[in-house]
């Protein structure tokens, strides 16, 4: 295998595919990268068995043929690379690189043993505008759940029915939920639980200027393909709990406030609310059209007032300041409605001009 490229089209190649490389593997093979040369483009792959990502970069190829770098190293040398043309070179497993006088070789492995990504047989597919899913992950993510020991929480649900792609993710104390309408002409209907790692990837690696986003599934995967990227996911197994049991329809008060006003007096409350267990708990007081967050800890104390609109009872109710940071920081309106029912219900934040958006938050039971 011989090829020549620039350093920008192997660099884009390597950081495309790089965060699917095993890093905990028990298969050698699986901390390369995959790297083919075919027509005038080089392709790269990688995977670790759950997620695997494709990408074709263009180059000018004078004999065809597989490797497999070492990919830290691989990617760390590409990195260091002049700005000039390339050589690419491979034989029994030892990969030449060259640039002006210069080479450097690294050890690979067995193309043989390397897995190949798979291409789902009969998918069913649909596309939407990227820009849209994009914000979709960006306004759920956060809300799946770090820890692994129930992965129906470490991923987010996607569905799709009729025209309708709904985005849930819920850690069990807060629950994100968007929705986006979409073409869908073959009226296809899909359910599953993409893991959080692949959506962040899909979003790391999604540019604005790649237009459609194609999504392809079976029962057990998903494909995500856009630009030159070809993105492969297992499915999280599992029954996702039901979401719609747990937003309320009804609420006891009604309160309309500034994003932008109630974001900042939250992380200033938060900067004095650190309790023992690292946990920033806040507690709001809303009466008589004012939000009051009044704070004392041995740090000092804070006294925070917006004036809102409210409707319904008056509630003092504590949150984990986190919460609702997380929240404020993706919801793109200057408005919200934050519905509350007493200091033990759920919180909800809708933004006020988008019916698409909705944040559920569970209150923290507070001793004083």
């Amino acid at each position: 295998m011989k090829i020549f490229c620039s350093k920008d089209a192997l660099l884009s190649g390597v950081n495309a595919v790089q965060r699917a490389v095993s890093n905990k593997s028990t298969l050698p093979v699986l901390q390369g990268i995959l790297i083919k040369s075919e027509h005038q483009s080089l392709q790269f792959a990688a995977t670790d068995l759950e997620m695997g990502i494709r990408c074709e970069v263009p180059s000018q190829v004078s004999e065809e043929g597989t490797m497999v770098v070492p990919a830290k190293l691989f990617t760390d040398v590409v990195r260091k690379l002049p700005d000039t043309e390339i050589t690419l070179e491979e034989r029994d497993q030892s990969i030449t690189i060259c640039y002006y006088q210069s080479e450097i070789v690294l050890n690979g492995y067995d193309p043989e043993e390397y897995p190949l990504l798979p291409d789902l047989i009969d998918p069913i597919s649909f596309t939407l505008p990227t820009i849209i899913f994009k914000n979709m992950i960006r306004q759920t993510i956060f809300s799946c759940a770090l820890e692994e020991n129930r992965p129906v929480f470490n991923g987010t649900l996607m569905q799709i029915e009729g025209s309708m792609i709904r985005l849930v993710a819920t850690d069990t104390h807060r629950l994100a939920y968007s929705i986006a309408e979409i073409q869908n002409p073959e009226q296809s209907h899909f359910s599953g639980i993409i893991p959080a790692k692949t959506l962040s990837e899909i979003y790391r690696l999604l540019r604005d200027e790649d237009e459609v986003l194609n999504i392809s599934f079976s029962d057990t995967q998903v494909v995500f393909q856009f630009g030159s990227i070809y993105l492969v996911s297992r499915l999280i197994e599992g029954q996702f709990p039901n979401y719609k049991q747990v937003i309320p329809q009804t609420c006891e008060t009604k309160v309309n406030l500034s994003v932008k006003s109630f974001l900042e007096a939250v992380e200033r409350a938060s900067l004095l609310s650190r309790d023992k267990s690292g946990t920033n708990i806040i507690r709001i007081n809303v009466e008589e059209n004012e939000l009051k967050i009044d704070q004392t800890s041995e740090l000092g104390k804070i006294s925070e007032q917006i004036s809102v609109e409210m409707e319904g009872k008056n509630v003092v109710i504590a949150f984990n300041a986190k919460f609702l940071i997380d929240a404020l920081k993706v919801i793109d309106s200057d408005k919200i409605i934050f519905e509350l029912s007493g200091p033990f219900s759920p919180g909800v934040m809708r933004p006020l001009d988008n019916p698409n958006y909705l944040y559920l938050v569970l209150p923290v039971r507070t001793h004083n």
